[in-house]
């Protein structure tokens, strides 16, 4: 019997995501033989994806192809792959911000950026979006720090901080910050009428919507939203249809789990418990809440793209994040945003020109990273893949 074909992996936390990380220049290009690549590799389709590296839910069915960079002034160029688990499908379109600050990290401890001691900044190429981010990575003797004070919900004890900016990030996915046009538009969702959304695209495309008009409480739990089919119904309709408005009705049509758009419900601050710890959250320590939906599923935790497009939908006066963001919140004061499993926070501003144009000029978010194992990971399906 022939020895299996294996690729060398580094699996790696970032934020509140994990993914394995690979070499760009040892997997395949195409990206239908890139898909089969990584189905065999995380073990789907299986619920429990029990045969692969795979992690049973999406926060953690995560890949980061990494390689030399293409464009002048970037470091590293960064492919992010969201690979579907009871579903055959790896979805490309879309960045995780997450992963980024692991991104930053392995750059470093890879030899793709020289290390600076104090702050060293990673000028990342996510090649999803084809936009340029930048990770800024705490360094001692040549190392990422690990070690830190930052704590962020959804993940045990803390971290070094690690500044993701993603202000050069909009337009990620239709090369327009308002894709719809205005902050606010009532759309016309076949089968539910008229429903008001705000469609915002900086670092990952995002529609908005209040709890109100959907009859939630705002601090339902993973679990209880998507074990109300009526409710997971109404919002894929959303989506739906703003995937079709903004020209991505082939790829959500070619889907069976979707990731994008993504949808985030928004409600005034209120007090809840945390998912994953049972903390109580007091509704003083929020100045928004947002539940994310997005591939078959409810997040247990803000992703750190949708969080920093959040931040950005909040600083543009008549979208519906505006609309239900504390009123005590100033220009430049952080947000704090408390979703299922705690609290993230995000610096964001936007400015508009004489012809009313919003630009980004800040959307910042922290999060901390860890380099968790690295080995050989054995294809099922051996060369087929290579």
């Amino acid at each position: 019997m022939s020895k299996p074909a294996a690729l060398d992996f580094v699996l790696m936390r970032g934020g509140t995501s994990k993914g394995v990380f690979l070499r760009a220049d040892e997997v395949p290009q195409d990206r239908q033989q890139l898909t089969n690549c990584l189905l065999d590799i995380f073990g789907s389709p299986d619920a429990r994806q029990i045969d692969g590296l795979g992690g049973a839910e999406k926060l953690t069915s995560k890949a980061a192809i990494i390689g030399r960079p293409i464009l002048p002034d970037t470091d590293v160029t960064y492919l992010f792959a969201q690979v579907g688990i009871q579903a055959a499908e790896v979805d490309f379109n879309l960045n995780c911000g997450n992963l980024t600050a692991a991104v930053g990290m392995y750059a470093i401890q890879q030899g793709y950026v020289h290390a600076r001691d104090g702050v060293t900044r990673v000028r990342i190429h996510n090649l999803n979006t084809d936009k340029i981010l930048f990770a800024d990575v705490p360094v001692r003797d040549g190392e990422p720090l690990v070690e830190g004070n930052l704590a962020i919900g959804g993940v045990p004890g803390t971290g070094a901080p690690i500044a993701l900016d993603f202000s050069r990030a909009a337009g990620a996915i239709t090369g327009q910050l308002l894709p719809l046009g205005s902050p606010t538009v009532l759309l016309n969702v076949p089968g539910y009428g008229q429903i008001e959304v705000s469609v915002v695209d900086c670092a990952n495309l995002v529609v908005f919507v209040s709890a109100d008009t959907l009859d939630m409480e705002g601090i339902e739990t993973p679990a209880q939203i998507d074990g109300n089919a009526a409710l997971v119904a109404k919002v894929d309709a959303i989506r739906r249809t703003v995937a079709h408005s903004v020209g991505l009705g082939d790829y959500w049509n070619s889907r069976r789990v979707p990731s994008t758009p993504m949808c985030v419900i928004v409600q005034r601050p209120l007090t809840y418990q945390s998912y994953t710890t049972g903390e109580v959250i007091k509704d003083v320590s929020v100045d928004l809440l947002c539940r994310q939906y997005s591939t078959g599923a409810t997040s247990k935790a803000m992703a750190a793209t949708v969080t920093s497009c959040t931040g950005v939908a909040c600083r543009i006066p008549g979208t519906v994040a505006a609309r239900y963001l504390a009123a005590t919140v100033a220009a430049d004061m952080p947000i704090r945003i408390g979703h299922p499993s705690g609290i993230i926070h995000v610096e964001s501003a936007v400015g508009a020109n004489a012809s009313a144009a919003y630009s980004v000029t800040t959307a910042t978010i922290w999060r901390t990273a860890r380099r968790i194992a690295e080995g050989r990971v054995f294809m099922k399906k051996g060369a087929d893949h290579l």
